[in-house]
């Protein structure tokens, strides 16, 4: 009797570990490691994304489906078998061109036009200014005709006036797409900026564009003369992000997996 005892504590014991198997493994990208990466258990609905150093951890059973996915890059599909679940494994990763080229060629800023009204303005109390202050420059030498150069100013700026084209130009707001598109590729807001600078955990980077896309931030933000407006915008924006997921909390909900 005491052997039967033993030999079902061992088969439960056995049960619970199988059911408590994680699979661990590492994600690359030719010979870089991939941070940021969303990987998903489709078996057992669990997700997690890979570290700053590639790595990742994932609860898995024999025969579950896993799927690697990442901005600009192939997406993997593995069933998972026995060594993934013995000893750490290595996904490779390939870089989806087609997918880089299509947005970088539709996602660039457009020119900001000459504002006609703007200038003229400016001009002319320019030219006001330095009448007041220089007025003798103004006059001609042994004449008492006069010219008018107020006058004279104005047909200067009229000259400004002939091109109909030029009117000013509203900026769409930028988009959860061009969000990723930015961290992705630009080399001072990228994913490490995201941690280390902003405080965003890399489980809520995706979560966080659609948080700034919410914001409707116009798009002439990501001109490269805009870089400064644009990190005070993402500091600020951190902020509140911040504050609002501690709210979410605080009223006992829980965001899901992958958020």
């Amino acid at each position: 009797m005491r052997f039967i005892y033993i030999l079902l504590g061992f088969s439960l014991l056995c049960a619970g570990t199988l059911r408590a198997q994680n699979t661990s493994g590492k994600v690359y990208a030719g010979d870089k490691r991939v941070p940021g990466v969303l990987v998903q258990n489709l078996t057992q609905h669990k997700s997690t994304t890979t570290t700053d150093e590639g790595d990742f951890s994932l609860a898995a059973r024999l025969e579950d489906s896993l799927v690697f996915s990442a901005p600009f890059m192939e997406t993997q599909v593995f069933v998972v078998e026995p060594y993934q679940l013995e000893k750490i494994w290595v996904v490779e990763l390939k870089e989806n061109l087609n997918e880089l080229d299509e947005v970088r060629l539709t996602e660039a800023p457009k020119e900001k036009k000459f504002d006609v009204k703007e200038y003229d303005s400016i001009f002319n109390s320019r030219i006001q200014n330095d009448i007041k202050k220089n007025r003798q420059l103004y006059r001609p030498p042994n004449s008492t005709n006069g010219v008018d150069f107020m006058e004279l100013g104005r047909l200067f700026l009229s000259l400004f006036k002939k091109d109909p084209s030029k009117q000013k130009e509203k900026y769409a707001p930028i988009t959860y797409k061009q969000y990723r598109v930015l961290f992705a590729t630009d080399d001072y807001f990228n994913r490490e900026f995201l941690v280390e600078q902003l405080g965003i955990d890399a489980y809520y980077h995706n979560l966080f564009f659609e948080y700034c896309d919410a914001m409707q931030l116009p798009g002439n933000l990501l001109e490269p003369e805009n870089q400064l407006d644009l990190l005070d915008k993402f500091i600020a924006l951190a902020d509140s992000f911040e504050t609002e997921l501690n709210k979410f909390g605080e009223n006992g909900m829980k965001l899901s997996d992958g958020n």
